[in-house]
């Protein structure tokens, strides 16, 4: 009986070490398959190579590896594993869909956070206090300026601790990442001083933030921070946050030069510049067989908007635009009917939900009724009376069938229309 068990004994054990080896040879399989893909990933991303084998660099390599670090004053900074711009003077420019943008930092996991450099518009947070997620401008955001984007290069950008009623407690414990396009948060303006001093903040500039008290909301002010009621109106600044695998093209990150990179789309899109017959302008919409642009500059003479009504459909100053203005332009034939806030026509006015590029322009009408007056966009969005004269700023209608025949549609070489 004895022999008998030590013999089924000896017959067990092999199996059961045969079936271990088994599984252990097929977890390490699974290990090698899963692990080698994540590293053939990341080495293509950290390592990207042209159709024809040529080695590119991604543009949080370039920055990470060819910029001077600092330690004090302007510059590039690193803290924590992320690379911060720091000062008044520093070299952070990047284009993206022919905008300017201020790059704020490369983040450990190298994604790169960009502000744009002009901010688009001057809006109420909202109607009644709401957290920033419900607000007014969050929604303009990631719907109006995120349509206009290429989400491929795009990851969902982070908000850090929204709440912030004292600015020597500003913490960040909660973290959320909904969204592809926020405001700049105070943590952004913090971290970005160096020597007390920001390329984040303008004398002239009055931007809201995305932090709130328990019943304000928080702004630039200047050099300074301050809080304010939501139906103020304050400048609007998208910040994305761009992919970590986004290709750098050219550039240098200055100004004159800024880093450019791959990326897909329309040729002409919302930020575009078009030089037609020496007139600058500025694409703002895009439509189906459309493109909507606003001068880069505003008419030589000041004009009323009317003797006596606010209603852009009945005021002399569409009058003047449909008739004697639109007299003098030599390229009538490029010319396309359009809706500029509800009134056709192929001339217009800005309206207080267009998107307004060059905002060294200012004093100029909005097509919008406040009461018994008229909008009116300024280094605050205010109001004038209709039979005051101020700048007008003349938008067109334009068909999407042009001719480029050089420049790369940016405010230092826009495109030539041939005419």
């Amino acid at each position: 009986m004895s022999k008998k068990r030590r013999r089924k004994k000896m017959i067990i054990k092999p199996k059961i070490q045969t079936g271990f080896c088994i599984i252990s040879a097929i977890f390490i399989f699974s290990c090698c398959i899963y692990y080698g893909s994540r590293l053939i990933k990341y080495y293509k991303i950290y390592n990207p190579k042209s159709e024809s084998g040529e080695t590119l660099m991604t543009l949080a390599t370039a920055i990470s590896s060819n910029s001077k670090i600092v330690y004090e004053k302007d510059g590039l900074y690193l803290e924590n594993g992320n690379y911060i711009y720091k000062g008044e003077d520093v070299n952070n420019y990047v284009l993206v869909n022919n905008m300017l943008f201020r790059i704020i930092k490369v983040n450990s996991d190298k994604t790169i956070d960009i502000v744009l450099n002009d901010f688009i518009n001057k809006m109420e947070w909202d109607k009644e206090y709401k957290d920033y997620s419900e607000s007014s401008i969050n929604k303009y955001l990631n719907d109006k300026f995120l349509d206009i984007l290429d989400k491929n290069i795009l990851e969902k950008t982070t908000v850090c601790n929204p709440k912030v009623t004292k600015l020597n407690e500003v913490e960040c414990g909660d973290y959320t990442s909904n969204d592809y396009v926020r405001l700049l948060g105070i943590t952004d303006i913090l971290t970005s001083k160096a020597d007390n001093k920001s390329y984040l903040l303008n004398e002239s500039e009055h931007l809201w933030l995305y932090n709130q008290t328990d019943s304000k909301i928080w702004h630039t002010s200047g050099d300074n921070l301050a809080s304010d009621d939501v139906d103020s109106r304050y400048g609007i600044k998208p910040v994305i946050t761009l992919k970590n695998n986004v290709i750098l093209i050219d550039g240098e990150g200055s100004k004159n030069n800024p880093y450019r990179i791959s990326q897909e789309g329309e040729e002409i899109s919302v930020g575009t510049y078009l030089d037609i017959n020496d007139d600058i302008y500025i694409v703002y919409e895009v439509g189906k067989d459309y493109y909507k642009v606003q001068s880069d500059k505003v008419l030589n003479s000041t004009r009323i908007f009317d003797e006596n009504s606010n209603d852009y459909s009945k005021s002399g100053l569409k009058y003047y635009l449909e008739g004697e203005y639109l007299k003098n332009i030599s390229y009538s034939e490029l010319l396309k009917e359009v809706d500029f806030n509800g009134v056709k026509s192929k001339v217009g006015i800005l309206s207080n939900n267009d998107f307004k590029f060059n905002n060294d322009l200012k004093n100029y009408f909005l097509s919008d009724k406040l009461d018994n007056n008229i909008y009116l966009y300024n280094g605050t969005l205010t109001s004038s009376k209709v039979n005051i004269k101020r700048n007008v700023r003349p938008c067109l209608g334009i068909s999407k069938d042009l001719n480029i025949i050089s420049g790369n549609g940016t405010s230092m070489a826009p495109f030539i229309v041939e005419v």
